[in-house]
């Protein structure tokens, strides 16, 4: 084993179509300039994971564990040192963020280099620990970084989306931290009640993903602001936003956002909202205290990098 051995991921945002994406439509997703480093060293005992965030969650531990057993080596005396840039429960991808950069360190350690496909799968099995069946696109945006399509699948289909200018966004933080297991399990239980409806709901949605590539790739930064605020409208139809987070969407919409909407699981959590003057529009939603993250995403990221011995 190659002891220290590092490893990155990116954060993430959903830019559109969470929730539709896991009953097989498109969604569009963007790595962040923001990430989570990981840092294999010689321990003694079984594989674990120290981090303050993660280093009493029994999880953590399996976590090591597969992702060890998955680049071929024992689960035993390697501690792996996590250090985030990530809020965790918000929905930027801190748990996929964190599969991805222990499963680099780790192979990093074994001398293994993963393919793109094979990376993202192990790190969605791994994600799984966490998040029971996720779609697999937070574990793409992890690993890859940029801005792509991405539909469900073994192996799911990924293909990059080239904005013509990297897209201005303010992600902000005001509303509270959400289950996206919670919320995925309740828009099960109502499509299963209603198939119909939902389904033509999902169409929907993916047709404004679709309008919203077209838009980033064209540099239409209002064609995709309206994407944003269609699809926040179809989430709320598909019962997955919250009075907080509309409440925080109106407050970007009426402080200049060209569009405005939730990210990621939904009930809570992160807002993203696209806007030209991208620092005044944090300015505006952070006067009563609410946190925000200025990001210009779309062009690959240095967070999707992994190296061992040598540093990073």
């Amino acid at each position: 084993m190659r002891l220290p051995a590092r490893g990155r991921a990116a954060g993430k945002v959903i830019l559109l179509g969470e929730h539709a994406v896991v009953y097989g439509r498109p969604a569009l997703a963007a790595g962040l300039p923001l990430g989570l480093e990981a840092e294999a060293v010689a321990g003694h005992g079984p594989a674990r994971l120290e981090s303050d965030g993660y280093t009493d969650d029994p999880r953590s531990a399996r976590l090591v564990a597969e992702a060890a057993a998955a680049v071929g080596l024992e689960p035993r005396d390697v501690v792996v040192r996590v250090r985030s840039e990530l809020p965790a429960g918000v929905g930027v991808g801190s748990s996929a963020a964190l599969a991805v950069a222990v499963l680099r360190a780790l192979a990093a350690a074994a001398g293994r280099r993963l393919v793109r496909d094979e990376e993202v799968a192990i790190a969605t099995r791994l994600e799984a620990i966490f998040h029971g069946h996720p779609s697999g696109i937070d574990p793409a945006a992890a690993a890859l970084g940029g801005c792509f399509r991405f539909v469900r699948g073994t192996p799911a289909v990924i293909a990059p989306v080239r904005p013509a200018v990297p897209l201005p966004l303010v992600i902000a933080f005001g509303a509270r931290p959400r289950s996206t297991g919670a919320a995925v399990m309740g828009l099960r239980a109502r499509w299963e009640a209603e198939p119909a409806r939902h389904e033509a709901l999902f169409d929907a949605v993916a047709t404004t993903v679709e309008d919203g590539a077209r838009a980033a790739e064209a540099g239409d930064l209002a064609a995709l602001g309206r994407a944003f605020d269609r699809n926040q409208a179809l989430l709320e139809a598909l019962g997955v936003s919250a009075p907080e987070v509309e409440a925080l969407v109106a407050r970007a919409r009426a402080s200049g956002a060209l569009g405005a909407k939730l990210t990621g699981g939904g009930a809570g959590g992160a807002v993203i909202a696209l806007a030209r003057a991208p620092e005044r529009l944090a300015a505006a939603l952070g006067a009563d205290g609410t946190q925000t993250i200025v990001a210009h995403v779309g062009a690959a990221t240095e967070a999707a990098a992994v190296s061992a011995s040598e540093g990073y």
